[in-house]
């Protein structure tokens, strides 16, 4: 298993961060001193770029540059061949302006928008549409269509957790279901005006809260302040002891309707319970169980916790497949797959190289 720590910082000199203005480090130097510069775990891409350097023969003839701008890259990069940009935290879903004078960008969260609405609830669905509407008028008019068809979408990752020594059968666990994470958000109209994150957040925890009422069950429910300040907080740091020891990884919605936590969930062996996600490749295959109500939560429980040999088969598919398609070495395979399409000759014209990436899974 490739890791941050095996990798030769010499061997990925051409893979850059951008810090702010026209400065750049060096990957695996932000790696070792601020892994979070971007709002990521930036242990995780140090992984898949070492994968990747293996995944591809001509791996050094790239540039590499992680950022969260869509508006602008340092003017060293101007008149840079075979420069590569990876997009952390967009969650607007936007085409960078610069996307026609690159060789391809790789964004988390990805670019497809999607309408995730809660059957029969009025309230969370109205403020979807809202949403839904500023994410397009932010869009529009030069963020909005990918001219170049090189915009690929890559998962979040893990945000901050250990390595992976060992997995906990699932039957041995002491949780049985688990949520750490934030409700409050940033304040709409002074509070009058709740986000969907809140909004879904605030249903999932009240539904938990009132169905563990007489039952035998475990549950583990921690609220931290807002993300990413959620970092420093005590709740955040025993989050990874507790995901280990959790049979049932609750993840609802943020902002946007990809979260950290599915991937947390999945590289720990547990059994995910999400909202809708979008519609990437990556998530084709997934073996969350998608909710469209929370409501729906006490009954999928019931039905889980009391069928042990159907969550040994559960974690085991969680388990491949993270191994098989959230993995650093699983994304380098697909990052490479998307730079040999692009250097096709006729690469322009192909229908499979348009960031449509539901079509180009690997």
């Amino acid at each position: 298993m490739i890791t941050a720590a095996t990798i030769n910082s010499e061997n990925l000199s051409n893979c850059l961060v951008c810090t702010g203005g026209e400065e750049t480090e060096y990957l695996t130097k932000v790696a070792d001193f601020l892994p979070f510069a971007l709002e990521c775990n930036i242990n995780y891409f140090v992984s898949v770029m070492g994968a990747l350097q293996q995944e591809v023969e001509a791996f050094d003839d790239y540039t590499f540059v992680f950022t969260r701008s869509v508006t602008e890259l340092p003017n060293k990069f101007a008149d840079q061949q075979n420069l590569v940009v990876v997009v952390m935290g967009d969650e607007w879903a936007r085409v960078p302006s610069y996307a026609s004078q690159v060789h391809a960008i790789f964004k988390a969260p990805g670019q497809h928008m999607k309408l995730a609405f809660h059957s029969g609830w009025w309230r969370f669905n109205a403020m979807a549409l809202i949403q839904y509407g500023r994410q397009q008028s932010k869009r529009f008019p030069h963020h909005f269509f990918d001219s170049k068809h090189n915009l690929f979408a890559i998962p979040y990752g893990y945000y901050r957790l250990p390595v992976r020594q060992q997995v906990t059968p699932i039957n041995q666990r002491k949780i049985d279901a688990s949520f750490t994470g934030s409700i409050d958000h940033k304040k709409v109209l002074g509070g009058l005006v709740k986000t969907n994150k809140v909004l879904s957040r605030e249903r999932m925890v009240s539904t938990v809260d009132q169905w563990k009422q007489n039952k035998p069950y475990e549950i583990d429910v921690k609220l931290s302040t807002f993300f990413p300040k959620a970092n420093d907080t005590p709740e955040f740091n025993t989050y990874p002891q507790i995901l280990m020891d959790t049979k049932i990884c609750l993840s609802p919605r943020g902002t946007h309707l990809e979260t950290y936590r599915l991937c947390e969930g999945m590289y720990y062996g547990c059994i995910v319970i999400a909202e809708e996600q979008p519609d990437h490749w990556f998530a084709e295959n997934s073996p969350a169980f998608i909710v469209n109500n929370w409501n729906q939560l006490p009954e999928l429980l019931d039905d889980l916790l009391g069928n042990p040999l159907k969550m040994q088969q559960l974690q085991q598919a969680s388990l491949d497949y993270w191994d098989s398609t959230l993995a650093p070495a699983a994304i380098a395979n697909y990052m490479a797959g998307r730079l040999a399409t692009l250097q096709r000759p006729d690469a322009a014209n192909d229908p499979d190289s348009s960031c449509s990436d539901v079509d180009l899974a690997a």
